[in-house]
């Protein structure tokens, strides 16, 4: 017994994506691009008995439908579709990969799963398993977050719960150079030997949000017990700047959540290559 629904869900660029230029009109090669989307929903339960535990599978997959250039087109689907899904996807149909993703998923989970389980109750049959430790869920967002003239910045938003005592949230974002169809990393944005600056503009703006003047400060609040602070590649824009995103557990523990450091221009305009994909936007 088992609910599941599929679908192509086009999307219109426009209202799919954050606008910063003036006027809300796009420019570059960001204006030539079509979105798509597909998503998927299953919930299926161990040995297909509804009084027994399940997992729980939703996602939704955006992408790029279509693009001036088709080899860049290829290359940032393929790059989606590694990070959203996984690897062996890439290159695929998005609607065979995500069907593919599902099947794989629900056999993944009662591979996992279904002989523990009767373990379980075999070990202990007086005593009723408890099963919401046996559900597993799974959620897969992801969307265009910006774009504008040769740049764009693609979302992903992960939860996973496989039994326990909370599941684990995590985004992920990727930016990609229109031109070329590649990954920009910060080595293509900023001047080598960055890292030190950048580093104490992080820190600077850090201690500002949370209205102290020292590192030491930020430690006695819970920051850097799991890892320093260091520029990281999971950044993305907005009108102003970059915003550097740590996920939990990278810079701060589970407890005090997820860390955004918004950097503007102004202050890395210095430190940035002359010849780079955002100059545009600042």
């Amino acid at each position: 017994m088992k609910k599941y629904s599929f679908g192509l869900l086009p999307i219109i660029l426009l209202a799919g994506v954050t606008m910063f230029s003036c006027g809300g009109k796009k420019h570059g090669i960001a204006k030539e691009l079509t979105i798509d989307s597909v998503s998927v929903k299953e919930t299926s339960y161990l040995f297909n008995d509804t009084a027994k535990p399940f997992c729980e599978l939703d996602v939704h997959y955006t992408y790029i439908k279509k693009a001036s250039n088709k080899t860049v087109q290829d290359s940032i689907n393929n790059a989606l579709a590694i990070n959203c899904l996984g690897k062996e996807y890439a290159g695929k149909d998005p609607k065979i990969a995500i069907t593919e993703f599902k099947n794989a998923y629900v056999k993944g989970y009662k591979n996992d799963v279904e002989q523990f389980y009767l373990e379980d109750q075999k070990n202990n049959p007086d005593i009723k398993v408890v099963g919401g430790w046996y559900n597993y869920i799974k959620n897969i967002k992801s969307k265009i977050l910006f774009s504008e003239d040769n740049l764009l910045t693609y979302q992903i938003d992960t939860y996973d719960y496989t039994g326990g005592a909370h599941g684990s949230h995590a985004s992920l974002f990727l930016n990609f150079d229109l031109r070329t169809g590649k990954q920009v990393h910060l080595s293509n944005l900023f001047n080598e030997g960055y890292e030190k600056e950048l580093t104490r503009l992080l820190l600077a703006q850090l201690e500002k949000n949370n209205k102290v003047s020292t590192q030491n400060e930020l430690e006695d609040i819970g920051y850097f017990i799991t890892e320093p602070l260091s520029p990281t590649e999971n950044f993305y824009f907005n009108k102003d700047g970059f915003c550097f995103f740590y996920n939990v557990y990278e810079i701060a523990p589970y407890a005090m959540g997820t860390t955004t450091i918004n950097i503007p221009f102004s202050a890395v305009e210095s430190l940035m290559k002359e010849d780079n994909v955002a100059q545009e936007l600042y």
